[in-house]
C-alpha cells in the first residue's frame, strides 16, 4: 500500500490528469456533434452512447492510456531515480503492480469523465428524454476492468523505454491492430488486451463481435461479463510479472 500510495502523491498534480479529463470529453463532444449534425439521435440515449464510445473506445481510449503510462513512468528515467527505485526493499511486482493500480485509477477517472459528459450532453445539450439506461452503467464498469490490462501491458513497454514517444506509438500501432481484429470480428483475438478492451467499450451497442442481435456476442451478459473480468486478471497478472522479471534483471540504468 505505501508504494501505490508514493504513486499517487507523483501523480497528483500531473498533467495526467488534464489529459485522462480530455480525451474522453472532447471525443465525445466532437462525435456527438458529428452525428447531431448528421441526422440527430434516432434512437434516443442509444444512439449518443453508441456514438460517444464509439472513436473512443476503438482508438483514443487506448492511446490516452499509452500517453499516461508514459506520463507516469517519465520521473522514474529521470537522473538516478530508476537506481533509487531498484533499490527499494520492496518486492518487483510490488512496484510494477503499483505502477498499474496509479495507471487504473486515471483509466476510472476517464471513463467517469465520459460517462459524465454523455449525461450532460444528453439532458442539457439535447433534451433527451428520461435517462441513459442502466446497462451502460454497467458497461463502463467493465471497461474500466478491461483498462487494466492494457494499463498493464503499456506500463511494461514504458518502463523498459526512456523515451516518452516510443512506448505511446507502439501502442498506437497495438490499439489498432485490435480495433482491425474486432472490425473483422477474429474472437479468439479477446486474448489480446487492446482488442479485449475495444470490445468491451462496444458491449450493448451491437458493434461488437457478432452484428447486432440480442443473443450475440455484442450483448452485455453475465456471461460476457464475467469473461471480460477473468480475462482483465489473468492479462493483467502476466503484464506485472513481466514487467517484475524485468526489475529483477535491470537493477540498473545504464
Amino acid at each position: 500500500m505505501g508504494v501505490f500510495i508514493a504513486e499517487l502523491i507523483k501523480i497528483r498534480r500531473s498533467a495526467a490528469w488534464i489529459l485522462a479529463a480530455l480525451v474522453p470529453s472532447v471525443t465525445a463532444v466532437a462525435s456527438a456533434l458529428g452525428a447531431w449534425t448528421s441526422g440527430g439521435f434516432e434512437d434516443g440515449w442509444n444512439s449518443l452512447w453508441i456514438r460517444s464510445i464509439g472513436l473512443y473506445g476503438m482508438l483514443m481510449l487506448g492511446v490516452g492510456l499509452s500517453v499516461l503510462a508514459s506520463l507516469v513512468w517519465r520521473a522514474e528515467h529521470t537522473g538516478n531515480n530508476w537506481n533509487a527505485m531498484a533499490a527499494q526493499p520492496v518486492a518487483a511486482w510490488r512496484l510494477a503492480s503499483a505502477k498499474v493500480l496509479a495507471l487504473a485509477l486515471l483509466a476510472t477517472f476517464m471513463q467517469a469523465v465520459l460517462l459524465l459528459t454523455v449525461l450532460f450532453l444528453g439532458k442539457v445539450v439535447f433534451h433527451l428524454p428520461a435517462w441513459l439506461p442502466a446497462r451502460y452503467y454497467a458497461v463502463s464498469a467493465l471497461v474500466v476492468v478491461a483498462s487494466v490490462p492494457v494499463c498493464a501491458a503499456q506500463s511494461a513497454l514504458s518502463a523498459r523505454s526512456r523515451s516518452f514517444v516510443l512506448p505511446v506509438v507502439i501502442g498506437f500501432v497495438l490499439t489498432c491492430v485490435g480495433a482491425v481484429l474486432l472490425a473483422i470480428k477474429v474472437r479468439a483475438a479477446l486474448i489480446y488486451p487492446y482488442c479485449l478492451l475495444a470490445h468491451t467499450t462496444q458491449l450493448g451497442s451491437g458493434a461488437a463481435f457478432g452484428g447486432g442481435s440480442g443473443a450475440d456476442a455484442s450483448a452485455l451478459t453475465i456471461q460476457s461479463a464475467i469473461l471480460t473480468v477473468v480475462l482483465s486478471v489473468v492479462l493483467t497478472a502476466l503484464c506485472v510479472l513481466a514487467t517484475a522479471r524485468y526489475f529483477n534483471r535491470t537493477d540498473t540504468h545504464a
